[in-house]
């Protein structure tokens, strides 16, 4: 189990400390993975709890990275992350008493929003170092964003990248740095929200923890040797990706939906992010 963990982890942190994006999630289906496989007996509170704790770790790790190279601006860490979490706590306490479907069925929409907003082109304004900076918009968003993750059990950096990169018009690399504080501080509501010793595993926290970290300070290195088109780009299909998963979940356990049909709403859904994202970067495809 230590073993396996700590490659879920490693794999998991350098994705995150590229684009900030899709670690969490892929910790959480791979735990349910294997603890179907393994009978590991890793309910959906200890999993939620893991890998909420797992982003502590390796968005505290990636922050400082990204802090120490001058790319976390701090106006949206203060706007936009002390009422995600604040939101994130609430929503995360609320949640214990939701019904699995209706938040699997937010997860979904909030995910197919979040793809189609980082897809399309943005507006190409930038944000107004004169101080025109969007208090009301950024509060209103992050309570939504902390709101989510709470919820879930994620740092929902597949919702506020987006937000980053085409309402405060980010660098892709900014975005990132921002992204990891963020997120840790989303983190830090959710855990407290869920936290009992009932859903703490050490055995599974313990290596996710450590190869994480190791895989945040990877994933930010490998930024600066990764052009930003090529980061956006690679940004675009996780969050695709995350969006097609989280749909195909809805659709086969809340929805009940029959197999054929389900993989023909998968195929559709694939083909149209594939067609979106290729239209979106067909004119610099040359220079990824």
């Amino acid at each position: 189990m230590w073993i396996l963990a700590f490659l879920i982890g490693l794999f998991s942190g350098i994705i995150s400390g590229m684009v900030s994006v899709g670690g969490s999630i892929i910790v959480t289906s791979m735990l349910i993975l294997i603890s179907a496989i393994f009978q590991l007996k890793l309910d959906m509170k200890q999993i939620v709890t893991t890998t909420a704790f797992y982003t502590l770790f390796t968005t505290i790790s990636g922050a400082v990275y990204f802090w120490l190279q001058k790319l976390v601006v701090n106006k949206i860490v203060v706007y936009f992350g002390i009422p995600a979490v604040m939101s994130s706590l609430i929503s995360s306490l609320m949640a214990n008493s939701f019904n699995d479907n209706v938040l699997q069925g937010i997860f979904a929409f909030f995910a197919l929003l979040a793809a189609i907003t980082i897809i399309l082109p943005s507006s190409g304004k930038k944000l107004d170092a004169e101080g025109r900076f969007p208090y009301f918009t950024a509060i209103s968003l992050s309570i939504i964003v902390g709101a989510v993750g709470g919820m879930i059990g994620v740092a929902a950096g597949f919702l506020y990248m987006p937000i980053f990169l085409r309402l405060f018009r980010l660098t892709v690399r900014q975005a990132v740095g921002t992204g990891m504080v963020v997120g840790g501080m989303l983190c830090v509501g959710t855990i407290l929200g869920k936290l009992s010793w009932e859903y703490v595993r050490v055995d599974v926290i313990v290596p996710l923890g450590i190869s994480g970290i190791i895989g945040a300070l990877i994933g930010g290195k490998l930024t600066a040797l990764i052009s930003e088109k090529t980061l956006n780009f690679l940004m675009c299909l996780i969050i695709a990706a995350i969006a097609v998963q989280t749909i195909i979940v809805f659709l086969v356990n809340s929805l009940m939906v029959s197999l054929p049909i389900v993989m023909v709403a998968t195929l559709v859904v694939s083909v149209v992010f594939v067609w979106l994202i290729l239209t979106s970067f067909s004119r610099n495809l040359p220079h990824l």
